[in-house]
């Protein structure tokens, strides 16, 4: 029964997206929309640790830039536009740094999906109650905030503690940190 109601509500999210390619792992599927612009369902059965562990075992490998976000957020809308040709760079030289988007459902479902058209990355759409537990168990205050995740899996910088966009020099700094350079 589980089993059908998860299938249910997988099918239902990945429905206004299908006929495009699609990725499944045990937590999560990838809906590929463009080939820049991925969405990533994760089972609504995963807690705040799971969510988080299911998300950085994803990218292991590459370096993962996460930003915990809303599409009502100014300053989350501005701080990725600002990061936008640090990303381009990254991206074309092919370099191992995926960009990974956090939001919960205070992020309206079609506001979400007219958004993140022109953010390139992985996109994740949490439950209020995912997304709401994710930010307490990390003690996120506010949004934007970022973290960065090295290739072996490990948290190598956040900024938890202020928030905001850090800058583009720090981010610059941190992602070639965690690739080694």
């Amino acid at each position: 029964m589980m089993k059908h109601v998860f299938m249910t509500l997988l099918i239902g999210f990945t429905l206004p997206f299908s006929g495009c390619a699609q990725k499944k792992q045990a937590n999560a599927t990838t809906t590929k929309q463009t080939d820049d612009v991925k969405v990533v369902a994760l089972s609504d059965k995963l807690n705040s640790q799971q969510v988080l562990e299911t998300i950085i075992k994803t990218y292991k490998g590459k370096v993962a830039v996460i930003d915990y976000w809303a599409t009502w957020c100014g300053p989350c809308r501005a701080a990725m536009k600002q990061i936008d040709p640090i990303k381009e760079s990254y991206l074309k030289n092919k370099k191992d740094v995926a960009f990974v988007y956090i939001t919960g459902e205070t992020s309206p479902l079609p506001t979400w999906k007219e958004a993140i058209k022109t953010i390139k990355g992985f996109h994740y759409r949490l439950s209020d109650n995912q997304f709401n537990n994710l930010l307490k168990s990390l003690g996120i205050m506010g949004i934007p905030t970022y973290m960065i995740v090295g290739k072996d899996g490990k948290i190598t910088y956040d900024n938890i503690q202020t928030g905001g966009y850090p800058g583009d020099d720090v981010i610059k700094e941190e992602i070639d940190k965690a690739l080694g350079k």
